[in-house]
């Protein structure tokens, strides 16, 4: 199983770097009229709700990655490689 979570790990570090830059440019385009509009005088208060954003989906994100991914594993290991290897040896 030690294996099969370090697979998981280096999925997830890939995964976790594809969300970060398709978060970033996501709410650069999708804030775009507020910063052309606001950027000035409040880029501190976008700058940190946006980050606090980040955060919290980055959270939950990885919350679900785990936990489905552990289930997967633990479900493998536990019933479908025992089950494969009864059958390899009829």
């Amino acid at each position: 199983m030690k294996a099969s979570f370090r697979k998981a790990f280096r999925i997830f570090k890939y995964l976790a770097i594809l969300f970060t830059v398709a978060y970033w440019i996501y709410i650069v385009i999708d804030d775009y009229v507020f910063i052309e509009k606001y950027w000035e005088t409040q880029w501190f208060s976008y700058l940190s709700g946006w980050t606090v954003f980040f955060l919290v989906y980055f959270v939950v994100f990885s919350v679900y990655f785990w936990i489905i991914t552990s289930i997967l594993i633990f479900f493998y290991h536990k019933v479908i490689k025992p089950f494969n290897d009864r059958s390899r040896l009829s």
